[in-house]
């Protein structure tokens, strides 16, 4: 009995969809994000800075960063199972 693999290149490309899309959706902003971004303020403390507009966009553009690398490298992974020679 042999087991099929070949669905999981679906997955994979799926996956890579998904990574890509995390991966442009954090470089994207609106006008209003821009201006939002490039208001200038003065804070004295870490909890404040990171309510700080600059701070959580950079720290949501890492985190879209991760995920879109976590399911690229996961769709590589899969597309390589699936399309395994047996």
């Amino acid at each position: 009995m042999t087991i099929d693999f070949r669905w999981l290149t679906e997955v994979g490309i799926t996956c890579n969809f998904l990574g890509a899309v995390f991966i442009a959706y954090g470089l994207m902003i609106s006008k209003d994000q821009a201006i939002k971004l490039s208001v200038s303020r003065v804070s004295g403390n870490y909890e404040e800075n990171l309510k700080l507009p600059q701070v959580k966009d950079r720290l949501k553009q890492s985190w879209n960063a991760k995920m879109g690398v976590a399911f690229l490298i996961i769709g590589l992974l899969l597309q390589l199972v699936g399309s395994w020679p047996r």
